[in-house]
């Protein structure tokens, strides 16, 4: 368990300030002997020097196959255009011949794979945090963790906080999804697949978000909209609402609002449809994000390498 919040720096390097959204340190700024400023800020440098492979750098954050942060996003993107084909095939029985049991099973197969893309890539985002480069050197580049770590916690860390909160959520998911698709399969009873464990689901992801846009903007409000990785939490948090809002009607015990009849079933449909859509969004702004963090990083080595 992490005790610290920050990277190893040189001993002779001072400590100037440091925020965040309380009671968490997401940036902190630091004054060597030369009297040069490091400033470090937790998601862009754990992007820019996380998990990677050994080899050749690459120099676009669209194809970074040696990058964990790279398959996090890949990961993301296929798991929200799963969600919205789910959503749109639902919302056009003809194109199933108005078969709805072939509707349904297409609609909860790609829920399903889109919850275990979302699980895969949450867990990737725990081992980024888990295995970022953090032993700063005198020079300002880093160096990676001397071991690998696959579990642990660091809960004085944002990033890794609400990357474990969104993990409980896609779990809780992955039941509903996976319940729901057997269900439909007519390999369990129907009674098995709890509804309600997908609004929970969502809920969980909501929260997650939320405290993403905090990591990323470094406070409860964004100081400027200019930040990717604030748009990146922010699409995340309009996925969550449109997820959390199409599970409402399965939750419903006034009758009046059933996830099998209308308007319920369309309020599902059309809720993770946009959903999807806005997560979807997010998803792909991650990968300019690795990109320009890749670039800063390369900068800072090559900058060190000139001095050298």
């Amino acid at each position: 368990m992490s005790a610290t919040v920050g990277p190893q720096v040189p001993s002779d390097w001072q400590l100037v300030r440091s925020g965040g959204p309380r009671p968490f340190t997401t940036w902190r700024e630091y004054r060597g002997p030369d009297d040069l400023a490091y400033t470090w800020q937790d998601r862009p440098h754990r992007k820019g020097h996380g998990a990677r492979r050994g080899g050749a750098r690459p120099r676009s954050g669209y194809w970074a196959p040696d990058r964990l942060a790279w398959w996090v996003a890949v990961s993301f993107v296929v798991g929200s255009a799963l969600f919205i084909l789910g959503a749109a095939g639902s919302l056009v029985p003809s194109a199933f011949g108005g078969d709805k049991t072939a509707m349904s099973l297409f609609a909860e197969v790609a829920y399903t794979l889109g919850a275990l893309l979302y699980t895969a890539a949450v867990y990737g985002q725990i081992l980024e945090s888990l295995n970022e480069d953090d032993r700063i050197t005198s020079d300002g580049s880093s160096r990676p963790p001397e071991s690998w770590r696959w579990v642990g916690f660091k809960i004085r860390d944002l990033g890794f906080v609400w990357a474990f909160v969104f993990l409980i959520g896609a779990v809780i998911f992955n039941y509903e999804t996976i319940a729901a698709l057997l269900s439909t399969a007519h390999l369990i009873p129907e009674e098995v697949g709890l509804w309600w464990t997908s609004l929970v689901g969502a809920l969980f992801f909501l929260v997650a978000s939320v405290l993403q846009t905090f990591e990323a903007g470094h406070g409860y409000f964004p100081k400027t909209l200019r930040n990717v990785s604030w748009w990146v939490g922010a699409m995340f948090v309009l996925g969550s609402v449109g997820f959390t809002v199409g599970a409402v009607p399965g939750f419903s015990i006034t009758g009046s609002l059933q996830a099998e009849g209308e308007p319920g079933a369309s309020i599902v449909k059309i809720g993770f449809l946009v959903g999807g859509i806005a997560f979807l969004v997010g998803s792909w702004l991650m990968l300019p994000e690795l990109g320009k963090e890749m670039a800063s990083e390369q900068d800072t080595d090559a900058s060190a390498e000139k001095a050298a």
